[in-house]
């Protein structure tokens, strides 16, 4: 490794750039590392309930299939052209994700995971793009994730560059004596990061149309006409750092789980099995990041498509606040109850789970009664999340999950948990 870990201190007096690190086409690309005769050929992945597509491969773009294109729309011309349809499996793409991050946090001790498959780096180094390249080499290697590495001195430039990157060798930086204005000029200002399309409708009836033009103007003008937010944009564009990274995570405020059915569901029984799924789901979460929920929001809808469509949601304050799942659920219930008309088909359901306090800061009420034991809560819940860590989340469940779950959401084509479940590991035949 030339100059990883790069030192905290350094940095700040050092020459230095910010990484933009983007897993091409990321969801595609999981599929591909583990299926290999996917590699070259037109590839889509689709959301909840096999729905849309959600992401593309090269192959699958060159045939003009649109991004959120509905799939049964689609279904010919993917049997034509040979098109292979893959089912969302988040639990497959999230572990891929931390094993990507991992790779990337090797390189820098200042990192933000901007998303499920970009991160920004800072770096000092005398050779960014052969840095880049190192990168770029051993998380394919590591991984077999392809990703598009964009480089500039601020965080807007190194989007910018990231998106040039992708169009060309998977390398692009705003360094080595290369040019800002040139590139800028052909940028158009709705294509600009953090610029939406009402104020790219603004700028372009002042006459602004390209990023170049929007970076030359004056301060005072910007900040006068719209905000001090979009005078830091334009800082960012002339190379002046605005947006510091975010290393550590934002503060968790709430938690919400939800999915589509998989068919419309009428039974007040099926709506609980699946609501005090989604709450045990998100429950464990919480309980990893020692995080209580004070309320709890329950929401219900039907499809929005039909005759008497209906839309309702119920907050309800816990007692106290507890993650321990029999609890919440059976206020959950509670809320549900209160919201549920008999006889029409809902499409979906959820749960937020909100005023989240830290479980070593809270103080429960010494004068509420109490017929359960907290500690033994605790404890309960600590053996029940480490079976499931152990044997996975279907090994374990409440009764009033239910056992056949027929409400689960559709996922026709969905491939294996290849690095998350010991009966699905990936077999090679010699």
């Amino acid at each position: 490794m030339s100059s990883t870990k790069q030192d905290r201190g350094n940095c700040k007096t050092a020459s230095g750039n910010h990484f933009l690190v983007d897993c091409n086409q990321f969801y595609v690309s999981c599929e591909q590392v583990f299926n290999p005769k996917l590699q070259k050929r037109p590839v889509v992945v689709l959301s909840n309930n096999d729905g849309c597509v959600v992401a593309r491969s090269k192959e699958a773009k060159a045939l003009k299939i649109p991004m959120g294109a509905p799939a049964y729309q689609y279904a010919d011309l993917f049997k034509r052209e040979k098109v292979h349809v893959c089912s969302s499996n988040y639990t497959l793409y999230g572990d891929m994700s931390q094993r990507v991050m991992r790779v990337l946090s090797q390189f820098s001790e200042e990192m933000e995971e901007y998303s499920i498959d970009e991160a920004f780096l800072w770096i000092a180094s005398s050779d960014p793009i052969a840095f880049a390249q190192e990168i770029r080499q051993r998380v394919l290697q590591w991984t077999g994730i392809p990703v598009s590495i964009g480089i500039g001195t601020t965080k807007t430039l190194a989007k910018v560059a990231n998106d040039i990157a992708k169009k060309k060798d998977g390398i692009f930086g705003f360094c080595n004596g290369v040019k800002i204005d040139p590139v800028l000029e052909k940028l158009a200002v709705e294509e600009i990061w953090g610029i939406g399309s009402r104020l790219s409708q603004a700028l372009q009836a002042e006459g602004i149309c390209n990023a170049k033009a929007f970076k030359d103007l004056p301060d005072h003008w910007i900040k006068q006409r719209f905000s001090v937010v979009l005078l830091r944009t334009a800082w960012e564009l002339r190379g002046i750092p605005c947006l510091e990274l975010q290393e550590l995570p934002v503060e968790r405020k709430s938690i919400t789980r939800s999915r589509s059915f998989g068919y419309k569901v009428t039974a007040l029984a099926e709506l609980n099995e699946a609501l005090c799924s989604y709450a045990d789901d998100a429950l464990q979460t919480l309980r990893k990041e020692q995080l209580l929920p004070s309320f709890l929001t329950v929401f219900l809808t039907t499809s929005p498509f039909i005759d008497k469509a209906y839309s309702n949601s119920c907050t309800l304050v816990l007692p106290e606040p507890t993650h321990y799942t029999p609890a919440v659920c059976t206020l959950a219930k509670d809320a549900l109850k209160r919201i549920y008309r008999e006889g029409l088909p809902y499409k979906k359901t959820g749960i937020i789970l909100g005023g989240l306090v830290p479980e070593h800061t809270f103080q429960p009420d010494l004068f509420q009664l109490r017929s359960s034991n907290p500690q033994k809560q605790l404890q309960a819940m600590q053996v029940f999340d480490d079976l499931k860590e152990r044997y996975g989340k279907s090994a374990l469940r409440f009764a009033s999950e239910g056992t056949l779950q027929k409400w689960r959401m559709q996922r026709g084509s969905v491939s294996a948990r290849f690095t998350t479940s010991w009966n699905e590991l990936l077999t090679i035949r010699i």
